[in-house]
């Protein structure tokens, strides 16, 4: 989980080995830098040894390099060392300096080679959905698109905003309900999503995370909250309250299970929402909505 955290970030991000300085993983946006899994991190970035890592974490500071690409653009190296053992988190942040143009333009250049390999993807498991003879296994994998086709749309509206802290989730949030709506509604019975949204600009870290929650949440409640081949609605929203904001997904269907927890719940779907909503420092919970099921997710933001 904490691996597909790493690759849902729109920052270039990477897990080295303490020892080795060797890349573990790293997600799309380092690979496009060149960074893969199992090259040394002084093979792609040579201004970074062994002994200026040593020195940075000694001084709980990042490091700031230069890297070659069409331009010269300058970053910041920001290390971490992971919970009780010898791997470390490696950060690359665009440095304010007097190429601050420059890193716009390269960031603009690996945000497109991040969507288009996003793109392929997609169609790769397409691909294999309409392959499988398994129900169980077209289902997963229509259930993998799904969640690539979020991040996708999630990373646009992020990279939109690549120069400012703040992104209009309310806008985003409308559009992918919609885009859901229609998708339901071939082939199957007509679900409408309504949305209501209230001032809804988050910051940017935050709208890939909560995309993922918003999908799982509508996704569930498409496929188990009415009867098969019946007609039903979903209510979406994101306001405000004191202290944060609550997003709550919200139906008039056939209700939880009998004793059905969020924290116990098994399925991938749950599984995701919980992860996403720990990592937003959320609090998700699940309640009865008379007739229906309701899932509400507090946010300190």
């Amino acid at each position: 989980m904490f691996r597909s955290i790493v690759e849902t970030s729109p920052m270039p991000t990477a897990v080295i080995d303490g020892a080795s300085f060797r890349c573990l993983y790293a997600n799309a946006t380092m690979r496009a830098l060149g960074l893969e899994a199992g090259h040394p991190l002084a093979d792609r970035f040579p201004e970074v040894s062994a002994d200026r890592i040593a020195e940075a974490l000694s001084r709980a500071e990042g490091t700031r390099l230069r890297i070659s690409g069409p331009e010269e653009v300058s970053w910041n190296l920001e290390l971490a060392a992971l919970d009780g053992g010898p791997t470390l988190l490696v950060t690359l942040r665009p440095a304010e300096s007097e190429s601050t143009e420059t890193a716009h333009h390269h960031a603009r250049e690996v945000s497109h080679r991040v969507k288009n390999t996003l793109q392929l993807v997609s169609s790769l498991l397409t691909l294999q959905t309409l392959s499988a003879k398994d129900p169980d296994m077209r289902r997963a994998f229509q259930e993998a698109c799904s969640r690539i086709g979020t991040v996708t749309q999630a990373h646009q509206r992020v990279h939109a905003a690549a120069r400012g802290s703040l992104v209009d989730f309310g806008a985003y949030l409308s559009d992918a309900c919609r885009e859901m709506e229609s998708h339901f509604a071939v082939g199957g019975p007509e679900r409408r999503i309504a949305v209501t949204v209230e001032q809804a600009m988050l910051p940017v870290d935050s709208v890939i995370p909560l995309a993922l929650i918003v999908n799982e949440l509508v996704g569930n409640a498409t496929k188990y909250a009415y009867a098969a081949g019946s007609p039903g609605d979903i209510e979406v929203s994101l306001v405000p309250q004191e202290g944060g904001r609550r997003l709550t997904v919200a139906d008039h269907g056939r209700g939880l299970p009998q004793g059905f927890e969020v924290a116990r719940a098994d399925s991938l779907g749950m599984k995701v929402a919980r992860a996403f909503a720990g990592q937003l420092k959320g609090k998700l919970r699940a309640e009865p909505n008379v007739p229906g099921a309701r899932f509400v997710l507090d946010l300190p933001f």
